[in-house]
């Protein structure tokens, strides 16, 4: 009977690897306490990926013992489990669902079928085909996401694609070679020595380099959460009134630079401290959120939205004219009238709102001259009955005055 045992290399750098695994595992799992809970659950799930695969790797260092040969099924199991976590963390850190069994079924059905193919008689070149194969399949899943789907990637995201794609190159040469050699060529547990040290030194480089490499994945993303806050309102999360005038300025500058229309709507809630006394405050908020909440569904991707104070929004409309912005501020105008209708007849007050807006002409010579001037299209609006949309007009100046 075969000598089914890893050589003293093999099973030293399998230690190492352990030992790196447990250590980058627990070091992350501490350095994730001060971080927000999606980036957190990220964190620790990625640390559970690398305490797995140190525990595959321990497994598979004890078969160099008189231990029995279904700890290769075990051993195969953790670590596809392990490397699934690392999925299950890419997963979190973009705040996205995921089934939280994944892991686990990844792993048990590769166990299962390793099990099965040595009952089978199928040998361990079937068994690292198999083991390779899921591994592979796992890591261009996670290239995938953070080079493809993830939002916002950056160098680190890149160099985790990277390291996933060889990887996987180094699995499937290490199948390649297994299958090529078959289980005869050697009496020992690997398949090709040389090729499973290769594999798993850049394993272990991997770890260390990948771990360092996600830290700065969450920290991107976490500097991303810190932006997020700092510019949008926490009622709507829509952009607040600092960094809407911020991005309002750049619009204008461009709009100038190129000759493009530019049109600033500013829409405020009709009678709304009346609305706050009769239904009560947390009442006026999820008015406040429902107007936005229209307004967002009303606009295009390119259209910029900001609470710019307590019941007044101001939305810029980069490439649309005068003309296409009565239309839309008319749209906004009726769109809430009517889908706001139920939530008034809720809190037994009417929820509706004026519009005040201005074009972009050769007079302006800032972008607080819009915002002005919109103000003073709503307060023509509000004069006129409220419900109403109006554009500005210079003769509105005088009236305003008088």
């Amino acid at each position: 009977m075969a000598d089914l045992r890893m050589d003293f290399e093999a099973t030293f750098i399998a230690q190492v690897i352990t030992a790196v695994g447990f250590t980058v595992g627990l070091c992350i799992v501490v350095a994730s306490g001060r971080y927000p809970r999606h980036i957190r659950y990220s964190l620790r799930a990625y640390s559970c990926g690398k305490i797995l695969v140190g525990t595959a790797f321990l497994i598979a260092a004890l078969r160099a013992g008189d231990w029995p040969e279904l700890l290769i099924p075990l051993a195969n199991g953790v670590g596809i489990a392990g490397l699934a976590m690392n999925y299950s963390s890419v997963r979190h850190l973009q705040n996205r669902p995921i089934w939280c069994f994944t892991p686990m079924a990844a792993g048990v059905a590769v166990g299962l079928l390793t099990l099965l193919l040595l009952l089978a008689g199928g040998g361990l070149t079937s068994v690292r085909t198999l083991v390779s194969l899921a591994a592979v399949g796992v890591m261009a899943v996670i290239a995938f996401e953070v080079v493809v789907r993830f939002e916002g990637r950056g160098v680190p995201h890149y160099v985790t694609g990277l390291l996933c794609v060889v990887l996987s190159i180094v699995y499937l040469a290490r199948m390649v070679v297994g299958i090529t050699r078959g289980d005869e060529a050697t009496g020992y547990l690997m398949i090709d020595d040389r090729m499973e040290r290769i594999a798993f030194l850049l394993t272990l480089l991997g770890t260390v380099i990948g771990a360092i490499n996600y830290v700065l994945m969450a920290s991107d993303e976490f500097n991303r959460e810190l932006s997020k806050l700092a510019h949008t309102d926490g009622l709507t999360g829509s952009l607040n009134r600092r960094r809407l005038f911020e991005l309002g300025e750049v619009e204008f500058r461009r709009s100038r630079r190129h000759g493009r229309a530019l049109t600033v709507l500013t829409l405020d809630i009709d009678r709304f401290k009346s609305i706050n006394d009769r239904a009560g405050h947390p009442f006026g908020d999820r008015v406040i959120q429902a107007v936005a909440d229209c307004c967002a569904g009303q606009i295009r991707h390119e259209d910029v939205m900001g609470r710019i104070g307590g019941e007044e929004f101001a939305i810029l409309l980069p490439g649309i004219g005068e003309e296409a912005g009565r239309l839309l501020a008319e749209r906004l105008r009726a769109t809430i009238e009517r889908q706001l209708a139920p939530l008034g007849t809720e809190g037994g007050v009417t929820v509706t709102c004026s519009i005040g807006g201005v074009s972009l002409t050769r007079e302006h010579g800032e972008f607080s001259d819009l915002i002005a001037q919109s103000d003073c299209a709503l307060y023509d609006a509000k004069n006129a009955g409220r419900n109403q949309v109006r554009f500005f007009a210079p003769a509105l100046v005088e009236a305003v005055a008088v």
